[in-house]
């Protein structure tokens, strides 16, 4: 007895504080831990360095070629190397020297080829924000359904059990009853598939997150869209049309190298000779690569295709850009609308004859009326839940069309 008192002494502090103890990470917390940690982001930094150590390699000159040789070597006495003039041991080194401009173009290239990695990353980036904040609110709508299930099942259970207490077991009760327990089994089984689906959508976070996510604190509110023009104005900041761009750029350097390659790189090769019984010499020559098959304007011409593609390209991913912002933010101001609707109008409604119907449950048929009032407000609590859901998803996708990291 004394052991049951001090229970239910407790109970209601365990309740109010147990929420407490078992509280959650936050989404700031958990998006800041996948910016740090996610693999996903490791391998784009990787390229990114790579593409750095490229950056160097621009400003250096093709390698030396450095060749020996020996010449007129008599088959009489190979060792002899004084018997005529013609007699020598060389040393020579060849160099390619660019043409003047070549290597700023190839560095320009490649700074085009970083700032393209570069917003891949932040892209990278933007998504994976994106995709935790949806499951997030997607785990926040099936945490709020369970909820709500949970608590109906305990006032269907409750009104049969007191239904049964208090009336004749009659065939319209009986019947009441079975319908009843039927909708209690409905429960139930929702109940299982959403506990299902919460577990799943833990193991997805705890991906994205890289970390063991076992709850999160989400308290979402809704307002207000913003105007539309705040998202249309930052169009151009959207992370894909930043890297489209960057190609653009990459292409661009790319024609102006093949437009340099037409011109021809000399070669200045320097011979020293060494003769046994004759003076040294010095030998210096240069040479030239000759153009002459037009290789090199047929590649001119189709990187030049390739770059005006991409124009085209950019334009139409914009314009793509701006058609996702308007269908985004229809949807927006349609879960505003209907959150809106239903807390305003249907709940207040529902919950009138709700209260109403459970007041006294004396038949069969007050049961039944019962039973179809909790099914109703149970859809529209449901609805609510998903248009709080539907809002937060959207604005982040929204978010993430504008190149939002928060």
């Amino acid at each position: 007895m004394p052991r049951l008192f001090v229970k239910k002494l407790l109970q209601p502090f365990i309740l109010l504080f147990f929420p407490l103890l078992v509280s959650g990470a936050s989404l700031d917390s958990l998006i800041d831990n996948a910016l740090k940690s996610h693999t996903s982001l490791e391998v784009i930094k990787h390229k990114l360095s790579a593409v750095s150590d490229e950056y160097e390699l621009t400003k250096n000159f093709s390698n030396p070629e450095l060749s020996l040789s020996m010449s007129d070597i008599q088959f009489n006495d190979p060792f002899d190397r004084s018997l005529e003039p013609m007699q020598f041991s060389a040393i020579n080194l060849k160099q390619k020297i660019p043409y003047f401009g070549k290597r700023d173009a190839l560095s320009n290239k490649v700074d085009a080829k970083k700032e393209k990695i570069l917003y891949s990353l932040k892209d990278a980036k933007v998504k994976l924000i994106q995709a935790i904040k949806i499951k997030a609110y997607t785990l926040w709508q099936v945490e709020e359904q369970l909820r709500i299930t949970n608590e109906y099942i305990r006032l269907t259970h409750q009104n049969i059990e007191l239904f049964t207490a208090y009336n004749n077991t009659d065939s319209q009760s009986h019947m009441s009853i079975m319908s009843a327990e039927l909708s209690l089994s409905q429960l139930q089984i929702k109940k299982s598939n959403l506990n299902s689906l919460k577990e799943a959508l833990l193991k997805q976070l705890s991906y994205l997150t890289a970390q063991d996510v076992t709850n999160i604190e989400l308290f979402p509110q809704i307002e207000q869209p913003k105007n539309i023009q705040t998202y249309l104005q930052s169009v151009e900041a959207n992370t894909l049309y930043k890297q489209k761009q960057a190609y653009k750029k990459e292409l661009e350097a790319d024609v102006k190298i093949k437009k340099l390659q037409s011109y021809v790189d000399p070669v200045v090769q320097v011979g020293y000779f060494h003769r046994q019984s004759f003076e040294d010499y010095l030998n210096i020559g240069i040479g030239f690569s000759l153009p002459i098959y037009g290789s090199e304007d047929s590649k001119q011409e189709r990187s030049r295709k390739m770059m005006l593609a991409q124009n085209s390209e950019v334009s139409d991913y914009k314009n793509l850009v701006i058609s996702q912002i308007y269908k985004l933010y229809a949807q927006l101001q349609d879960s505003y609308r209907v959150y809106n609707i239903i807390q305003k109008e249907s709940l207040p409604q529902i919950e009138h004859m709700f209260d109403l119907s459970s007041s006294a449950i004396k038949n069969g048929a007050e049961l039944y009326l019962y039973i179809d009032m909790l099914e109703r407000k149970l859809k529209l609590d449901e609805q609510s839940i998903k248009a709080v859901a539907s809002y937060h998803k959207t604005l982040a996708s929204l978010d993430a069309l504008i190149g939002e990291i928060q």
